[in-house]
């Protein structure tokens, strides 16, 4: 029999405000960091969510690059 599945933690926003993509990116870096040492620490994986964290936070760092690049062009 298998074993029952365990679905990702849900992630609801509280509140929100505008943010510029290198204050975005900085602060998942944050977050991200500490759901690891969490998830470490308490010895279990949440890597569904550890890993699209991780896919944003690229996806931003991604998207400055290219800004910098277009704007040095310019």
């Amino acid at each position: 029999m298998d074993a029952p599945l365990h679905p990702p933690l849900r992630m609801d926003a509280l509140s929100s405000k505008p943010l510029t993509s290198k204050n975005t990116q900085k602060r998942l870096e944050v977050f991200l960091q500490d759901l690891q040492d969490r998830t470490t620490a308490a010895q279990s994986g949440h890597t569904a969510v550890t890993v699209q964290v991780q896919k944003l936070k690229d996806a931003l760092k991604e998207e400055r690059e290219d800004i910098k690049a277009v704007s040095k062009k310019s």
